[in-house]
């Protein structure tokens, strides 16, 4: 036993050293580690783009995290009250962006079935975006969203903005019967 413990040292000095010449490695190739990061990854970089799209946003980090950016868009559909949020974690590498308060469609309505109806075959025919339905408050809302698990796609990122206020303002007055009964 004694003539193998020189040798398991030598082993052991050697798989610590390579350890943290891998750990200093992956510090160097991804820069400083995540306790050392200020704010979530691409915070900067979208408020510049809500910014350079002239939205005014109100953006908070209300964890390291996280970024939620709340603006009024350039459409008559976001004049009339409606507000688009974004919200993007650096946990599920994910930005999302609604329409809040799309249009209300409370549960124990009767013509709420006839609207979800009408909002699915929306879905079916959108390229980008989704109509979601919360049955407890009745808030249906247009979202999209987007991966940043590799980058941050700023083209994306003001397509992605634009599209949901087009599709908003189209979409609405077709909604607007229903949304007028509740």
């Amino acid at each position: 036993m004694t003539s193998r413990a020189p040798g398991c040292r030598f082993v052991a000095r050697l798989v610590a050293r390579r350890l943290s010449l891998l750990v200093m490695l992956v510090v160097c190739v991804n820069g400083a580690p995540a306790s050392a990061q200020q704010g979530p990854r691409y915070a900067a970089a979208i408020e510049q783009e809500l910014e350079a799209l002239a939205l005014e946003p109100r953006c908070e980090s209300a964890a390291p995290d996280s970024l939620r950016c709340r603006f009024r868009g350039r459409s008559g559909l976001t004049e009339k009250g409606a507000e688009m949020v974004l919200v993007y974690s650096d946990r599920s590498d994910t930005i999302y962006i609604y329409i809040e308060r799309f249009v209300q469609a409370q549960a124990t309505d009767p013509a709420t079935p006839a609207l979800l109806m009408r909002l699915m075959e929306f879905n079916w025919e959108l390229l980008l975006g989704k109509f979601e339905w919360n049955a407890h408050s009745g808030e249906v809302r247009l979202s999209a969203t987007l991966s940043t698990d590799s980058n941050l796609d700023r083209r994306a990122l003001r397509s992605a903005i634009r599209t949901l206020e087009t599709v908003g303002a189209r979409l609405r007055p077709q909604l607007q019967p229903a949304a007028k009964s509740r």
